[in-house]
């Protein structure tokens, strides 16, 4: 299910008010139970418009298709995931490096694993979907977070906190898309192996970042 660009276009209109915000949140609810009952491929308009209550016309007054929708499920998720690393950053903001870690790998692994067959399904999605380009704004995105907050590390710089930030981040994602792809650990339970491996990442990074970081007092000397 590769898209062409038209497939990638915005919806047809933005919900301005509280009942077209209740609709489209109805759609996107909707357009998730499908998906995980049928897969995207086996997904149609139909039956999401048919879950949602509304009739297919209402859908197609905010998606022009069944990639147009399925684009903004997955971008509505992934926004999910990059709010919650930005507003985390922004709050760590002057914390020691171990706190910083810690918070970002709490914030991070709760976001992608809220509902773990939710974020499998929508990984699959990515893939045929070729999400490629949502992805990328959204590590541009955390990214660009992660930066702003370890420059304000108590007691600590960075050399170069854009590499630093790059691995952190990576570091973060590796494991969580080894659960998405079925590779967790034999016998590992999902509802206690978010808390088990946010704790474990925050005990790496927090090891990395303390490692690479530099006195506060060698950037004032320099």
């Amino acid at each position: 299910m590769k898209p062409d660009s038209q497939a990638r276009a915005t919806p047809r209109k933005s919900p301005q008010q509280a009942r077209s915000r209740v609709t489209i949140d109805a759609i996107f609810e909707a357009a998730l139970q499908v998906l995980l009952l049928d897969g995207g491929r086996q997904l149609t308009t139909t039956r999401v418009a048919e879950r949602a209550g509304v009739s297919v016309g209402t859908l197609y007054q905010y998606f022009q298709n069944k990639q147009v929708l399925l684009y903004a499920v997955l971008g509505r998720h992934v926004d999910r995931i990059v709010e919650s690393v930005e507003a985390t950053c922004v709050t760590s903001h002057g914390q020691p490096l171990e706190v910083m870690a810690r918070s970002l790998a709490t914030a991070y692994v709760g976001a992608k694993m809220t509902d773990i067959e939710e974020a499998q399904a929508l990984y699959r999605l990515s893939e045929d979907l070729d999400g490629r380009e949502v992805f990328a704004s959204a590590a541009t995105r955390m990214h660009a977070a992660t930066v702003a907050m370890l420059k304000t590390a108590r007691e600590a710089h960075f050399d170069d906190p854009e590499t630093v930030a790059f691995v952190f981040l990576n570091s973060m994602s590796g494991p969580i898309k080894a659960i998405l792809e079925n590779r967790a650990p034999a016998g590992a339970c999902c509802e206690t192996l978010a808390g088990q491996i946010a704790d474990q990442i925050a005990t790496m990074c927090g090891a990395y970042l303390v490692r690479v970081a530099q006195p506060a007092a060698q950037k004032a000397a320099a």
